[in-house]
């Protein structure tokens, strides 16, 4: 079965969380027969570092590097004209071009797309079945981040959020089966009026084994960690958050107490964090390593949308964890058991200093948590089922 898989973005280097997703699917899916892959990438350094680990999978590669101008002018003409500003973002008369071209060639099986971002090419392509990998609706986070910003941006956040939702239903409607990430986002897309033929909660696996194996929590001393994409808005807030809320009332309690703040590209106010008891790594060479520096791993987001990846992550390192009520409405894991919940910078300052002081529960902590990301979160569970899932669409 020849397969054609769409990405926004293309899926390699797997150095975040879409990223990851897509290329775990494009792995498996490679089991099913050929792959064509058609995406965009933002930079030809991006597009150059991504073609080789995707043709090792595939057997066309076609990633084109975004034209910002013509992008821009896009954007700007769907503003105008009342269309999402995602579709004028995505839109390229290359990636048509190509799509027709391999489409006159190959007689799909199978179209994979991933994103919304991709609706501004799925139209024009033939499969005799479809999979839309909405992941998590991308409409809903333009929707919370409008909601927490003001002015003019604000009203473009809100903008686009009431328009990239009618194409976010639409594509849902469309295709054989929808995949989305969570429990709540599968609840999200029908309480907004989706009507998918089919819906299935596919969640992301954890590379566990690349986590394992380190030193117990307690080694680390009273080491506070969080980590992520420092320049997306819901992770600086929380940064912000912990930094200037958490942090000081965690050191009157345990003298010494110090914050990580782990991931790339920190933006200016991440940034002007750093000194004293903060510190801001950046990009990290290891993120094993990074966490291996934490005892206890704090995530206070109140916004966002999806899977929380590096939650994950820290649980499969054994840190012991603390985190937010929005964060645990993602997890099916046991509250108390394999990570605390806190609301609230006391709540989550007390939940950490009770950590700290006790290093037989920060140890039992970790290693519960450990246990459950590699029960749930294992990924050659999850593409399993991702291939269940292919083989009984294409094949209805």
């Amino acid at each position: 079965m020849d397969v054609l898989f769409l990405a926004h973005r293309a899926p390699y280097p797997p150095d975040k969380g879409d990223r990851l997703r897509a290329w775990r699917h494009l792995q498996r899916l490679a089991a099913l027969g050929p792959v064509d892959l058609v995406a965009q990438a933002d930079s030809e350094a991006d597009a150059a570092a991504a073609r080789p680990g995707l043709s090792s999978v595939c057997r066309e590669v076609h990633v084109f590097v975004r034209r910002r101008p013509a992008a821009l002018f896009s954007v700007g003409a769907a503003l105008l004209a009342g269309g999402s500003l995602t579709l004028g973002w995505h839109r390229d008369g290359r990636v048509d071009a190509a799509l027709d071209g391999l489409c006159a060639r190959r007689d799909y099986g199978l179209l994979w797309s991933f994103s919304s971002g991709t609706a501004a090419w799925s139209g024009r392509c033939r499969a005799r079945s479809r999979i839309m990998d909405l992941c998590d609706l991308d409409a809903l986070k333009w929707e919370a981040l409008g909601a927490s910003t003001r002015g003019a941006r604000g009203l473009v956040y809100r903008t686009e959020a009431a328009r990239l939702l009618p194409v976010e239903l639409a594509l849902a409607a469309g295709a054989d089966l929808t995949l989305v990430i969570t429990p709540g986002e599968r609840d999200d897309l029908l309480a907004r009026g989706g009507r998918p033929r089919r819906v299935e909660v596919l969640t992301n696996g954890v590379p566990w084994q690349a986590l394992s194996g380190l030193p117990a929590p307690s080694a680390a001393g009273p080491v506070l960690g969080f980590l992520g994409q420092m320049d997306y808005p819901p992770n600086v807030e929380a940064a912000t958050f912990l930094a200037r809320e958490v942090l000081p009332r965690v050191a009157a309690a345990v003298p010494g107490a110090r914050l990580l703040i782990m991931g790339r590209a920190p933006a200016a106010e991440v940034r002007a964090l750093a000194g004293g008891a903060v510190e801001v790594t950046g990009a990290l060479d290891s993120v094993a390593a990074g966490l291996g520096r934490c005892a206890v791993f704090l995530s206070p987001l109140r916004s966002g949308r999806g899977l929380p990846n590096k939650i994950l992550e820290a649980l499969a390192a054994g840190r012991a964890t603390v985190i937010s009520p929005f964060c645990a409405r993602a997890l099916s894991g046991t509250p108390g058991r394999d990570y605390l919940v806190a609301d609230g910078a006391q709540a989550m300052a007390e939940s950490a200093v009770a950590l700290l002081r006790d290093p037989r529960a920060c140890d039992a902590l970790g290693a519960a948590g450990a246990a459950w990301v590699r029960s749930a979160h294992d990924w050659d569970d999850v593409l399993g089922r991702l291939e269940r899932l292919a083989r009984e669409t294409a094949h209805a």
